[in-house]
């Protein structure tokens, strides 16, 4: 099931990307609305934020239903419509000679946006989102409250391991606010790989080209599309066709590569955000 899993969201990912578009842009709303489950109201995480984003999934409306809540709401689909898979991670133990261990197990749900459902524009009437006011005041409050050392008046932005600090260019060599919080907050998510949290022990030790490094950019990019989202901000990106190429080629030698970075980049998210993570997903 899990490498069906896998094909699914990655092909539906490549997809796009082969059509000239970069999926993780823009995760969500520029409002900051993440997508959700319209029942329970639990956002949306890691790969399931970005699949149901209207950059992926075509809908701008962030609710969303498993095919069962539709029915038992009494609802019908508009004729035709495609389900989206929305994932669900968990762990099943399983006894052996050394023990009992836990499996991870990958399965999805068939999802539909709200725009899917007859009649959808009577039942809920959209209401125009609010812009969020003064996000790089919110972006700051951020990196304050993560306490992470940060070294400015650098020639280029990166993240030391050795030194456990993040070195930034001015905020005056940068072109635009979104460039400059971009390259901010994707050192910070690199940084949370650091022994001392979430200890992601191969990409700190990743060389330039190996498989690694390339799974922990995508790690950093991720945590960056994260945060700039949840201030209603598009991610800067530089050169798109050459880095659509270049992670195009990376998703179709590793199917697996970008569902786990993008539950990594949620971990990383939420540790600076200062929240808890749960590896359950659905």
């Amino acid at each position: 099931m899990s490498e069906k899993v896998n094909k699914i969201v990655t092909d539906k990912i490549i997809e796009l990307m082969e059509q000239g578009t970069v999926p993780w842009v823009k995760p969500w709303s520029t409002h900051g609305n993440r997508p959700m489950n319209a029942i329970s109201k639990k956002p949306y995480r890691g790969i399931n934020a970005l699949i149901t984003s209207p950059l992926v999934s075509k809908f701008s409306d962030n609710n969303w239903y498993t095919g069962k809540q539709v029915r038992n709401l009494g609802l019908k689909l508009k004729p035709e419509q495609k389900y989206t898979p929305v994932l669900f991670f968990n762990w099943v133990e399983k006894e052996g000679s050394n023990g009992t261990t836990k499996i991870p197990f990958t399965r999805f749900y068939k999802c539909f946006n709200r725009e899917q459902i007859q009649d959808s524009e009577t039942i809920w009437p959209r209401e125009d989102p609010k812009p969020i006011e003064d996000w790089e005041g919110k972006a700051q409050e951020i990196i304050d409250d993560y306490k992470v050392e940060c070294s400015f008046g650098r020639s280029g932005a990166a993240y030391s391991p050795t030194t456990d600090q993040i070195y930034m260019p001015d905020r005056a060599d940068f072109t635009s606010s979104a460039e400059y919080w971009s390259a901010f907050f994707h050192e910070a998510t690199h940084s949370t790989g650091h022994k001392s949290r979430l200890n992601r022990k191969e990409g700190m030790k990743s060389v330039f080209g190996d498989h690694s490094y390339s799974k922990e950019e995508l790690v950093a990019e991720m945590g960056s599309c994260f945060l700039m989202a949840d201030l209603g901000q598009e991610k800067h990106f530089e050169n798109s066709a050459a880095y659509l190429k270049s992670w195009l080629k990376v998703f179709k030698q590793d199917r697996k590569i970008l569902i786990q970075a993008a539950q990594q980049g949620q971990k990383a998210y939420d540790y600076i955000k200062g929240e808890s993570y749960n590896d359950k997903q659905a």
